[in-house]
């Protein structure tokens, strides 16, 4: 007996993934204000000029669905740039007050901690890098679009960012340095010529430190500054379609070696308080640990005065996380340094770092591409999951704890509760509301909050000079409903990570469809049937989902279990060959998700 398994590629990616890419690919304040308290105050200017690159210290992203402000210290939303104001907007509505992240770690043993999350008053970057300081006039927004002439001014204006702050480039001549130049003066660029680092149809490029002084931070006072610089870049395609419901967050983060050659146990969070259309207390949170993303979904009962009965949903999705090098497990350590040394050490496993087609993959062996650690969320003012105080606090958040160091008890939680027949007690207390809305089935978030949600990843090592890179995906589902919209969500999501895991590889501009991936569970009859001695069984997933497969006999009796895993959105087909199995009428059953489903064929030899 033989079986056999096979994705559907044609309802799992978009048709643009296979098709071939050339060089085409590359033409391509203090706190914004507390939603129940402060209003926004800090109002940002642009650099309206068309003759600049550089556009200050705030831009707003707009080449598709998504409306994005954002600053030059790592702030997404809650930037006031008039006259649209400061939340990320999506359709009709808003979707978007904040978005940031946490970084917490230990120098010489020593706990610190900083962010930037200003709906808990939280801003410890500062522009520029350690070396620079913050009052550095280049440490600007550059910004650099596909519709931009080459060689023009946002490509000149690149070369302070490349010069002075370390940006990435394409080196088409391989001399080392940027110098965007039309060789043979033809009006075109041509892959022997230098050229920005641009991802999409616009790319938006910044460097930031955490440089706000102890002695000035509200929430972590006396913490100071580690040294750690972020290079950040935010990217995008110009799309009507799913993929224009995305935009990519590229975090390359950097121990300058102020305070130490290595920061150790360091875990990084993608953080946001997102407010799903007008009403901001009535949303709900979860994570799709198979997907690494913590999401936020609509719970209230009564219509959106923006978006009606098709309130979205906004997933934050780690395409990749940080490496790390991890001995006995990514590398044999032959020295005993608990350091991978090339040519001494023997790696067993490989990471990647996907950075688009002109400057390619780079792999790293020896370490790995971290999953999520934990998820948790935070309510404002609670006395036990409020915003973080200090660093002990948002470690402690960092590391899937309540905020005082407890695990949160998936049995005893009375902002949600374990359903669906799932016993709590095995439900891992690190990933918080970690069940399927869409079947109610597991630990579901039930208490409507105004929520500001963290997703995790750790631990890694900051060495001087080594890059660290984590890249995020802000992903914006609507579909007929709330929770709908969390399935619409799920699938641009497997788009996103497709669009990574092929290095970008797909022309851009292209008005792509909603791709064909499934919006409810089927099991279809097996064909062909009557069969001898093998038949296709097909049937359709749209989410994520521990599946099982199982054949049975006319008795009931369980013949096979052709398929017994954790399965992603998208449709599938198995092959059973029963060349060792009689004739007669056979049963197969799918189970998935609260969804249970059985058919018949027939074996004639």
């Amino acid at each position: 007996m033989v079986v056999k398994m096979r994705k559907n590629k044609t309802s799992y990616y978009p048709k643009f993934i296979f098709l071939i890419a050339a060089i085409a690919l590359l033409f391509l304040g203090f706190m914004e204000g507390d939603k129940r308290g402060n209003s926004t105050n800090k109002q940002y200017t642009l650099n309206k000029t068309q003759t600049s690159g550089k556009q200050g210290d705030a831009y707003r992203f707009f080449i598709n669905n998504i409306n994005m402000p954002m600053n030059r210290i790592g702030t997404m939303a809650a930037v006031n740039i008039p006259p649209e104001g400061s939340e990320a907007g999506f359709g009709n509505g808003t979707f978007l007050f904040s978005g940031g992240f946490f970084l917490s770690g230990l120098t010489n043993g020593n706990l610190w901690a900083f962010a930037q999350a200003t709906a808990s008053l939280i801003e410890n970057m500062t522009p520029g890098t350690v070396e620079s300081g913050p009052n550095d006039p280049d440490a600007v927004l550059y910004v650099v679009n596909r519709e931009d002439e080459p060689f023009g001014f946002s490509w000149q204006d690149w070369k302070d960012a490349v010069d002075k702050f370390d940006a990435d480039f394409y080196d088409g001549n391989g001399d080392g340095e940027y110098n965007p130049v039309d060789l043979n003066g033809n009006g075109v660029w041509d892959p022997d010529e230098d050229m920005p680092d641009l991802l999409g149809d616009e790319t938006v490029w910044c460097v930031y430190t955490d440089g706000q002084p102890g002695a000035q931070r509200l929430r972590f006072a006396g913490v100071n500054p580690q040294g750690i610089e972020i290079r950040q870049t935010v990217f995008g395609f110009a799309s009507k379609g799913a993929l224009g419901n995305m935009i990519f967050i590229r975090y390359r983060i950097r121990n300058s070696g102020l305070v130490a050659d290595v920061l150790d146990s360091v875990y990084f969070g993608a953080w946001a308080d997102p407010d799903l259309g007008v009403t901001f207390d009535d949303d709900l949170v979860g994570v799709d640990v198979p997907r690494n993303a913590g999401f936020t979904y609509n719970g209230g009962e009564e219509p959106d005065p923006a978006y009606g009965t098709q309130i979205p949903s906004f997933f934050m999705d780690f395409l990749s996380g940080p490496a790390a090098y991890i001995p006995g497990e990514t590398f044999i350590d032959n020295d005993g340094d608990g350091i991978y040394t090339p040519g001494i050490d023997d790696p067993l496993d490989t990471a990647y770092t996907f950075r688009g087609q002109l400057l390619g993959i780079k792999e790293l062996p020896g370490a790995k591409n971290l999953d999520i650690s934990s998820f948790v969320h935070y309510i404002q003012s609670d006395p036990l999951r409020g915003d973080p105080n200090d660093e002990f606090e948002a470690r402690n958040y960092g590391l899937g704890r309540l905020k005082l160091g407890e695990l949160l008890d998936p049995c005893n939680d009375n902002e949600g509760g374990v359903f669906g027949g799932v016993d709590c007690s095995t439900v891992d207390p690190l990933f918080w509301y970690s069940g399927d809305p869409v079947t109610n089935v597991g630990w579901i978030n039930t208490g409507l909050n105004d929520q500001r949600q963290m997703t995790n990843v750790g631990p890694f090592t900051l060495r001087q000079d080594e890059e660290v890179e984590v890249l995020v995906a802000y992903v914006v589902g609507q579909g007929t409903d709330r929770l709908n919209s969390i399935t619409v969500a799920r699938n641009i999501s497997d788009v996103a990570q497709s669009i990574y895991d092929s290095n970008f590889d797909f022309p851009v501009s292209v008005q792509d469809e909603t791709p064909n991936l499934p919006t409810e569970f089927s099991l279809s009859q097996n064909y062909p049937n009557p069969f001898n001695p093998s038949t296709i069984i097909k049937f359709s997933l749209p989410s994520s989902g521990y599946t099982t497969l199982k054949i049975y006999n006319a008795l009931g009796e369980e013949v096979v279990v052709l398929l017994d895993k954790e399965l992603t959105t998208g449709t599938y087909e198995i092959e059973w060959n029963a060349t060792d199995i009689p004739n007669g009428v056979y049963f197969y059953q799918l189970q998935t998700n609260g969804f249970l489903e059985t058919k018949k064929m027939l074996l004639l030899k």
